[in-house]
């Protein structure tokens, strides 16, 4: 049962990229000539460029993290893993990776509709919920981790 667990979070991981990369595909050319570059967090002003592929590097980070956190749960060959078979390990890794695709995500479509005038930016609750959620997983893995121990 643990492997379709990990089977099924990396498939809504890639699912999460392909939506990822089909919203600034898609929303691109539909984008005014001035775009934001960067989203007002903490009261900063709204850093405008003119549009170019610049606006892609949101989806090349989050498919920069995508596969580093591959990398970490030992899909792509490298020396001995000492996790390699730890599957609650394995869902831990590939549910952060939920986590930081959200934020990729929110980001982007943030940037798109602040763009159109149509947002103010971040969601300061929505990154709030995801980190609390975040947080509260921590100790059910460890928990977890030492049950099976």
């Amino acid at each position: 049962m643990r492997k379709h667990s990990t089977l099924l979070l990396m498939i809504f991981n890639l699912i999460l990229l392909f939506m990822s990369w089909l919203m600034s595909v898609y929303a691109y050319p539909r984008l005014p000539q001035k775009i934001p570059m960067w989203l007002n967090c903490c009261g900063q002003p709204v850093y405008l460029i003119d549009k170019s592929p610049v606006f892609f590097i949101y989806p090349a980070i989050h498919t920069l993290f995508f596969l580093g956190f591959l990398f970490l749960t030992g899909v792509f060959p490298r020396r001995k893993n000492p996790r390699k078979k730890d599957r609650i390990y394995h869902e831990y890794v590939y549910l952060v990776l939920i986590f930081f695709s959200l934020v990729f995500i929110h980001i982007t479509r943030s940037i798109i509709f602040l763009a159109h005038n149509i947002g103010d930016g971040v969601n300061k609750f929505y990154f709030i919920a995801l980190f609390a959620v975040l947080l509260g997983l921590i100790p059910y893995f460890r928990f977890r981790r030492k049950l099976r121990l």
